[in-house]
């Protein structure tokens, strides 16, 4: 049944869930990928990335002393709006900033507790070379790979495909996943989650809008496998457009 909200007629609504579901339906995941590299061609300023260092260095400290604490994960993107990235609109870490936040969890899985200002740093390194769009669309996977093996982790990419996917299942500390979070719909728009291997080598996901029963954002509860970890992204029907699998 077709929800038709503000008298909209069938045919409009139709239309509109055509094309909210094209690209995820029917433009291949490598060429989305593809399509978000060329976005970051338009460079930020570097006058704007200083300015956001010197902003952000000055915020995370004040974050840090107030949780008087080293940081494994971050799990609460939403409340990182006083944290800047890129230019625009949405210039903040809260909108776009989410595959920043994979990359930290990503360094935490590997490396172990750090400290928020390590978060400044990664700002600056994707705002130089990754940010899609000013970052108003946040950060390119293929950004994200790069950064990897300039830090000479071994990584493995996969677009969907079954052998890929499951090669990283079997070979991979740690992964990034970039989803579409709802299949059907692009306007719920593109998440990225750090997927990390629990003790008994389930699957969890960070920062994926999860609560505990406090309110408190928190890890996923593990998944058995990882195709089931990415299915339970969001809310809606995600779907995969890039996972990396980062080993050190």
């Amino acid at each position: 049944m077709i929800h038709i909200a503000g008298g909209m007629d069938t045919e409009e609504a139709l239309l509109k869930n055509r094309l909210a579901s094209f690209i995820p339906e029917h433009i291949s995941n490598k060429k989305v990928a593809g399509f978000y590299q060329i976005l970051t061609w338009i460079k930020i300023p570097r006058f704007v990335r200083e300015k956001n260092y010197i902003h952000n260095r000055a915020c995370l400290e004040n974050m840090q002393r107030e949780a008087c604490a080293s940081f494994a994960y971050i799990e609460n993107q939403a409340q990182w709006g006083k944290v800047w990235f890129g230019v625009g609109k949405h210039h903040c870490i809260s909108y776009s900033g989410c595959e920043i936040i994979a990359v930290f969890n990503v360094w935490r899985a590997l490396r172990g507790p750090g400290t928020l200002m390590e978060m400044a740093d990664l700002i600056w390194e994707f705002e130089a070379d990754g940010a899609a769009l000013w970052g108003e669309f946040g950060t390119a996977p293929r950004a994200l790979i790069k950064y990897f093996r300039k830090c000479g982790l071994s990584v493995l990419v996969s677009h969907g495909e079954n052998d890929s996917m499951k090669r990283i299942e079997r070979e991979s500390r740690v992964m990034t996943a970039t989803v579409y979070n709802d299949r059907k719909d692009i306007t719920k728009q593109i998440h990225t989650v750090c997927i990390t291997r629990d003790r008994n080598y389930g699957f969890v996901l960070h920062n994926a809008y999860r609560r505990d029963e406090n309110g408190v954002y928190c890890a996923s509860v593990p998944y058995a496998t990882l195709v089931e970890a990415v299915r339970h992204i969001s809310g809606y029907e995600p779907k995969l457009i890039c996972l990396i699998g980062i080993s050190g």
